[in-house]
């Protein structure tokens, strides 16, 4: 009997079912909903295409960016509805205006979280924004791979994790036509544990779109479960709460792997890796409109290169340290910690359902939570006073 890889080593990206020729692989949901690969014995004939295609398997290549930069899309229309700079609204569009295609993970559905083509640009709004949970990747892998024997280009955005699963299934080869962009991953609840976590709070929930994460007002963008419904609001729990988007951010529960990814390193597998930048501190000079928000970029490849050159007449951006990125987002150093009531909120889950569980794990939390909140406030409002400013670089000095 075949065994792909050990369970808590998948990543569940899917390339094991689209390296199956034989469509002996499906993807069953453990006690968290949580995707594992399960071979049908009466079609596997033991080919083995499944265990070369998971990289858990070929240790995956990783790379320190070549060029490390800050920055926003030009189009402040742009800018605003998305995440943080709109790099990757860029990205998509230079695409799709040379006839490529994009494959992303949309949000369109908040109870079918998955990854889509879309190769018409009215599409790029499907794929736009922070969708807090884990993608079904289907038979992407395979897909991707008949876009680009038929000569298209194709943008492929996913998590660290999903990048390198396609380049396992595509088994090394390199491919022109082919741009791979990652961003900075804290880790990815299920599907299930949303899906309970919006019954639980909308009673008419067909047809949500998912949010979460928010620009109003000018202001930093803002942690939510928010729920579309026609354009309107149909639900909206902003962090802190007791509720989905808090147990995400303190990594309640994220996929067993998480707490141990080979990907929350300074090295990357992407051709780009995107993460938020925060300028609390006032730090960056030179961009005309960062107050709308600020993206971090790596570039880690010529082609990533590439990439950026086709697009550097959209987008404003400034050199940055590389090593200030890896101080300023702990993910570039390490995986999140296992939150230490991971245990009790699987059990509770299992027995109580999600609101019961949520509640009893997260009780401890709220109260540290909201002091950080508010001491990061404080941090920002006093950086904002000229002799406290100067203080602040003197300090980075020192450092």
């Amino acid at each position: 009997m075949i065994e792909i890889c050990k369970k808590y080593d998948c990543v569940g990206c899917g390339a094991c079912i689209s390296a199956c020729n034989k469509r002996a692989i499906f993807m069953h949901p453990d006690s968290l909903g949580f995707l594992y690969p399960v071979i049908d014995q009466k079609r596997c004939v033991d080919c083995g295409l499944c265990v070369k295609s998971c990289f858990n398997n070929h240790k995956p290549t990783f790379i320190e960016p070549l060029k490390t930069c800050v920055g926003h899309v030009l189009k402040v229309e742009e800018q605003v509805t998305s995440t943080s700079g709109g790099l990757a609204s860029v990205f998509m569009r230079e695409i799709i205006n040379n006839e490529g295609v994009v494959y992303g993970c949309s949000g369109e559905n908040a109870h079918e979280v998955k990854h889509i083509r879309i190769e018409n640009i009215d599409d790029v709004n499907k794929l736009k924004g922070s969708k807090y949970v884990q993608s079904f990747m289907g038979l992407t892998c395979n897909s991707v791979v008949q876009d680009l024997k038929a000569n298209r280009t194709v943008l492929f955005i996913g998590t660290p994790c999903q990048v390198a699963g396609l380049k396992a299934y595509l088994k090394g080869k390199e491919y022109d036509n082919l741009f791979m962009v990652d961003f900075v991953c804290h880790g990815v609840p299920s599907q299930q544990i949303l899906n309970d976590a919006i019954d639980a709070k909308v009673a008419d929930n067909g047809n949500l779109r998912l949010v979460n994460r928010v620009k109003e007002g000018g202001k930093e963008s803002k942690y939510t479960l928010r729920l579309l419904k026609e354009g309107k609001i149909a639900y909206d729990q902003a962090y802190p709460s007791m509720g989905y988007i808090t147990g995400f951010l303190s990594g309640l529960y994220y996929r067993e792997n998480c707490y141990q990814c080979q990907f929350a390193r300074r090295e990357r597998v992407s051709d780009i890796t995107l993460g938020d930048f925060w300028d609390r501190h006032d730090d960056v000079k030179g961009l005309n409109n960062k107050k709308d928000g600020l993206s971090m970029i790596m570039v880690n490849t010529e082609n990533g290169k590439k990439l950026m050159s086709m697009c550097k007449d959209s987008c404003e951006l400034v050199e940055w340290d590389y090593e200030d990125f890896i101080k300023r987002n702990g993910q570039l150093k390490q995986p999140i910690r296992r939150h230490p009531k991971r245990d009790q909120f699987e059990e509770l889950y299992c027995s109580k359902g999600f609101q019961s569980a949520i509640k009893e794990s997260l009780r401890g939390d709220l109260n540290r939570i909201r002091k950080i909140i508010l001491f990061n406030l404080i941090d920002s409002t006093l950086s904002t006073i000229p002799i406290i400013k100067i203080i602040y670089k003197q300090l980075k000095l020192i450092k």
